[in-house]
């Protein structure tokens, strides 16, 4: 029996039951949450591995796909941005999901329109359509949201050692940093968050690619995260 056989199977005999489905399906492999292709050259943060049943590691494999495209798309930090897997992402979702790739080809009066809510003015001299400025389809956020769920399930298990309750009622979010208002709302919901979590790997830099504030106001009530 090979290494990597052994340490999951001695994984599953530690934690026998899917962490994403209510606590009552055994768990027959790892989920790596939040997916690895979020991750530059798909080299995540170690502890991140979750029980799963085969349902709930397979069934969200579209969604992982363009939620990894648009985290990779909205990281272009010199040190985290990787041009061939983020280039292999748009090709797998414009083959599979091509309803959901980034819109390039906004209009000037829709360009005009999110520079005034935002209260951006565009260089002297320039015109609309050198903007650069994309739309993202309505449907993205039903993707965002999938994940969002699994990785609260997945937060909570890690912190608690406890599924996510099937009635329980999930509220989320998703919005890119940088953004007017942004930054001010996350710094509101830090301060009921005071526990920070930065993922890591041992001997490998992953850069600040991925971490989390959370908190809980009660054991059995109230979890939340802001990632």
């Amino acid at each position: 029996m090979g290494a990597a056989k052994k340490r999951r199977e001695a994984f599953l005999r530690e934690h026998p039951w899917c962490c994403f489905c209510g606590g009552r399906v055994p768990a027959t492999t790892e989920d790596h949450v939040p997916v690895r292709a979020a991750f530059a050259g798909k080299i995540g943060p170690e502890g991140f591995e979750f029980p799963a049943c085969e349902a709930c590691n397979r069934g969200t494999a579209g969604s992982e796909q363009v939620f990894a495209l648009y985290v990779r798309l909205f990281d272009r930090t010199e040190e985290n941005y990787d041009e061939r897997h983020t280039e292999k992402l748009i090709r797998g979702v414009r083959n599979n999901y091509p309803d959901l790739m980034p819109d390039a080809n906004l209009t000037a009066t829709e360009k005009r329109r999110v520079l005034r809510n935002f209260g951006w003015e565009r260089a002297r001299g320039a015109f609309l359509d050198e903007v650069p400025m994309v739309g993202i389809p309505d449907l993205v956020a039903q993707h965002m949201a999938m994940n969002a769920r699994k990785l609260l399930a997945a937060l909570i298990y890690r912190h608690t050692g406890n599924a996510l309750n099937e009635e329980s009622g999930v509220v989320s979010g998703w919005s890119q940093q940088g953004l007017p208002g942004v930054d001010e709302a996350h710094n509101v919901l830090a301060g009921g968050m005071p526990q920070l979590v930065i993922g890591a790997r041992v001997n490998t830099t992953i850069g600040d690619q991925f971490s989390y504030r959370w908190g809980r106001n009660d054991p059995e009530s109230l979890f939340g995260y802001a990632a």
